[in-house]
């Protein structure tokens, strides 16, 4: 194998798989995933144990900790959720486009070495 040849090959497979994990972020940007029904909060908490601690039998009560928040983020907005997707598509139809111009020019340089012989 020549050294084109050897470059042709990691172009082609580097602008394939390039081409296809943006067309993949372009299915994912373009699916309705956003955050699931949120769990039933606790109705109530259990009453706190009495703990022996280090074993001197002085038995001491353990507060429940206060339940922490979770951070919410706001949705982006439709617009920027459909820009990224078209973003990752345009990404995409490029790098196919790319990886089929080297195939073409693989192709012209094989018929190339067959004129000449």
């Amino acid at each position: 194998m020549n050294a084109p040849g050897a470059i042709g090959r990691i172009a082609l497979m580097v602008l394939s798989g390039t081409a296809t994990l943006s067309l993949i972020g372009a299915i994912a940007e373009t699916a309705d995933t956003g955050p699931g029904a949120l769990p039933a909060p606790v109705s109530q908490t259990p009453a706190p144990l009495p703990v022996d601690i280090a074993g001197t039998g002085d038995p001491r009560v353990i507060e429940p900790m206060t339940p922490i928040e979770p951070t919410v983020l706001p949705p982006p907005a439709p617009t920027e959720r459909w820009l990224r997707a078209l973003t990752y598509a345009v990404t995409a139809l490029a790098g196919f486009a790319a990886a089929g111009l080297v195939v073409l020019l693989r192709i012209a340089s094989a018929l190339s070495r067959i004129a000449d012989r």
